[in-house]
């Protein structure tokens, strides 16, 4: 060393030390620019660390339960086009019954029957990310097992026609009771089948179709159908109003935990963000400090015993 006596030796090592801390303190403050936050571990926020870990543990149950609900509220959409649906085809059906009344020709109920049919079954089979929506706690397969009309007149036990677990699908939001996601197919349609078996058998009887003019009795037994089908359609539609209502409702929810989950960040940012303003006045202080310690180490380093002499 050059430094030539104790006092020399002591401003020596007191250069050295501050050096050696301002140095740390110059890497420290230039991480937390690089990175935005106060440190890069949990326990480098000392007494903070406790209220961050709770604070993030809280954010992410709460952000899972808003990931929750968007799929629920996009499920819910789907499923309430399919009611719709059906809602829809059982109103044209009863139209198509009422104009064919009208005109007194019945040549086209048997096509507009075959349509509503179609379209009922499908809908009733729609599927949410592959798992049927009206099947109850099914996981797959379609809930309506006939896939024609012919099929129909001949089946009329609820077994050989459905297609569903006993029990429904029920999922549990954490904001309070269970919800039963979907009623079951069999619950919904039962009654619209037996109207369309009972609108098929009409026809099977006359060979297949009605022909024009229309008897007394077919005028009849054709409004009894179309204010059944009636009926039916209004059914579909309360439950579509029940589906949008559960929409909304978790549209609301997934918009309060959103909110909380901002203020939980804000509250997380406030313990760990780095004040970019505060680390810049400290680092160009440090910086004027280093600048002063490494002259004095420089001069102390430069000194010998004939200069000291």
């Amino acid at each position: 060393m050059s430094a030539s006596t104790p006092l020399n030796a002591r401003f020596f090592t007191r250069a050295q030390g501050d050096i050696r801390r301002i140095t740390g303190e110059l890497g420290n403050l230039q991480a937390q620019i690089a990175s935005t936050v106060k440190a890069d571990t949990l326990q480098g926020f000392g007494s903070a660390s406790s209220r961050i870990l709770s604070a993030s543990s809280m954010r992410a149950n709460t952000d899972a339960r808003a990931s929750v609900l968007s799929q629920l509220e996009a499920r819910f959409g789907v499923q309430a086009a399919a009611l719709g649906q059906v809602s829809n085809a059982s109103q044209d059906l009863a139209l198509s019954i009422r104009e064919a009344i009208s005109a007194n020709d019945g040549r086209g109920v048997s096509t507009e029957l075959d349509l509503a049919f179609n379209s009922i079954v499908s809908a009733l089979n729609e599927t949410w990310n592959g798992q049927p929506m009206f099947a109850g706690e099914r996981q797959s397969g379609a809930p309506v097992k006939i896939t024609s009309l012919n099929q129909l007149v001949t089946t009329t036990q609820p077994e050989d026609m459905f297609d569903e677990a006993s029990r429904h699908q029920i999922i549990d939001t954490g904001s309070g009771a269970p919800i039963k996601l979907a009623a079951k197919a069999s619950e919904l349609s039962t009654g619209l089948f037996d109207t369309l078996r009972e609108l098929k058998i009409m026809l099977d009887g006359t060979g297949g179709a009605l022909g024009s003019p229309l008897s007394g009795a077919q005028t009849d037994m054709l409004n009894t159908l179309a204010a059944q089908l009636d009926n039916h359609a209004k059914d579909f539609v309360t439950e579509e109003g029940r589906t949008g209502q559960l929409q909304n409702r978790f549209e609301d929810d997934g918009a309060r935990l959103q909110a909380r989950s901002d203020l939980l960040s804000k509250e997380i940012g406030e313990q760990t963000d780095a004040d970019l303003a505060e680390v810049s006045i400290r680092l160009n202080t440090l910086l004027t400090q280093y600048e002063a310690a490494a002259k004095t180490f420089s001069q102390l380093s430069q000194l010998s015993l004939l200069k000291y002499l």
